[in-house]
């Protein structure tokens, strides 16, 4: 469990220094140690680490008839005059803000026991060993493959630790280890005198796991090599499979805004009720899964991290929402308070620099029964598995995703054929009732998910989604 770790309560010794100042308020403190790894090749080009920040946000909150003046700032001046100066600053910002909501009811100070894992342990204790071992197995993992590199790459592990107080008495922390890693790898040569190919590796995660890095590193090589023979996708309306890493790219973004509580005060959200899918998807936010990189304990406010569902049998549940938005849609918190910029994944550290908003955690699309990837290839007559796209790009006003494919594979009766790249696959993730999107087309679930940082999902299997490309999709037989 999380209190593996005893963290550091900052948040608590600032909000001592906070009693004589008028409530409701609330103080959120993190204490972070970064560790990088820069490669140039096969070589370590940088190292450093330790690089530590500690800072607080302070947030007060200030009654105007039937609205709420909101005051936030933030600082790492831990002095008695550094947190006056916060304090004094959050003031100054609090009379001139208004949010649409009266008396805001902050968390009590009841939290949660326990938690999801969120620690790497032999990351927490030994960094600097933990990222060279990774490196040197990331290294190992390429030897002997001849025309295959890695021709660029970094790996960062942040160890923060999180601390929440407000003027009930609320005194929460926990501790979490976040691992952001970047590779590039490179395939060339050969007598065809084609250009080289490339596959571009990112993702976040909570552990770094370098025992898995030999087979990783067999499948991207594969993908660098087949990028150079690769080409153009077809063009038109085309049944698509996803793998979980390409649909973590846009469904998170999307999910998180259209069934949010931020779209729902503007009325931009998908309504409550409103069918978005079949009957038997159920799709839920879960901030409690162990080693998911939106799970806590408790959310950025210090309300418990629930399991909650935001569609049920094809159907829009209530909008997540954070207690300023719950207090204006007269509702309740359902712990989906995050501390980022409202469009942009939550930052690994100094998140203390944003004020909460609502966010959702991680969504879990639950398996189907339409097997094994294999299998669910084997449905599809003519189509494409997508296994990158480049920048996806979700904007989640309309809720809609597109970005370059720079890898995927033609499927040909029901059976992976030659490697196409270029051109862009996108469309809706999620829309109003009777309107096309990768939701209400769902044809096929895998029977196995995977966590993939903010998403744990099957393979996906669409009807139909938007390609642009060069060739014309093949005719099937009910064409």
């Amino acid at each position: 469990m999380t209190s593996a770790v005893n963290p550091d309560r900052l948040a608590a010794r600032l909000g001592d220094r906070l009693r004589a100042t008028p409530g409701p308020w609330e103080v959120y403190a993190e204490r972070a140690r970064r560790y990088e790894l820069h490669f140039n090749g096969t070589s370590i080009e940088l190292a450093r680490g330790p690089i530590i920040v500690e800072g607080y946000g302070i947030r007060l909150f200030r009654p105007k008839g039937k609205e709420t003046g909101v005051g936030y700032q933030a600082s790492t001046d831990l002095t008695d005059d550094g947190v006056r100066a916060t304090i004094g600053d959050a003031e100054e910002v609090s009379r001139v803000s208004r949010f649409p909501a009266e008396d805001p009811h902050l968390p009590d100070p009841k939290t949660p026991s326990g938690g999801p894992e969120l620690v790497d342990r032999a990351l927490w204790s030994e960094p600097v060993r933990s990222l060279d071992d990774f490196a040197s197995k990331l290294f190992a993992s390429f030897e002997g493959r001849p025309g295959v590199v890695p021709s660029f790459g970094s790996a960062k592990a942040t160890l923060a630790e999180i601390s929440i107080a407000n003027s009930l008495g609320l005194d929460a922390a926990f501790a979490h280890s976040i691992v952001e890693t970047e590779i590039g790898v490179k395939s060339f040569g050969g007598p065809e005198g084609r250009p080289p190919g490339e596959y571009w590796v990112t993702g976040t995660s909570r552990r770094l796991e370098a025992d898995r890095l030999p087979a990783l590193v067999d499948d991207w090589a594969r993908y660098a090599t087949d990028a150079r023979a690769a080409a153009s996708p077809p063009t038109g309306q085309v049944p698509v499979i996803l793998p979980p890493e390409v649909s973590e790219g846009f469904i998170p973004a999307v999910l998180g805004f259209k069934l949010g509580a931020v779209a729902a005060l503007r009325e931009l959200a998908i309504p409550a009720g409103t069918r978005v899918g079949g009957d038997d998807l159920t799709v839920r936010d879960d901030g409690t899964l162990d080693w998911a990189v939106g799970s806590a304990p408790i959310d950025d406010e210090g309300t418990p991290r629930v399991a909650r569902p935001v569609v049920v049998d094809g159907r829009a549940e209530a909008p997540l929402s954070d207690v300023l938005h719950a207090r204006a849609l007269e509702s309740t918190s359902t712990g989906n308070a995050a501390r980022a910029d409202r469009f942009t994944p939550s930052p690994a550290w100094g998140r203390f620099h944003h004020a909460p908003s609502p966010r959702l955690s991680t969504a879990v699309i639950p398996p189907g029964d339409g097997g094994s990837d294999a299998e669910l290839i084997e449905q599809v007559e003519d189509g494409i598995w997508v296994q990158q796209i480049g920048w996806a790009q979700p904007d989640v006003i309309t809720g809609r995703f597109g970005g370059e494919i720079r890898i995927g594979y033609r499927i040909r009766h029901g059976k992976l054929a030659e490697p196409v790249r270029g051109g862009v696959v996108g469309g809706a993730v999620i829309g109003a009732e009777g309107t096309p999107s990768l939701f209400s087309g769902l044809s096929a679930r895998g029977s196995k998910s995977r966590l993939v940082s903010g998403l744990s999902t099957p393979t996906l299997v669409v009807e139909t989604l938007s390609v642009s490309g060069e060739a014309s999709p093949t005719p099937t037989a009910s064409s």
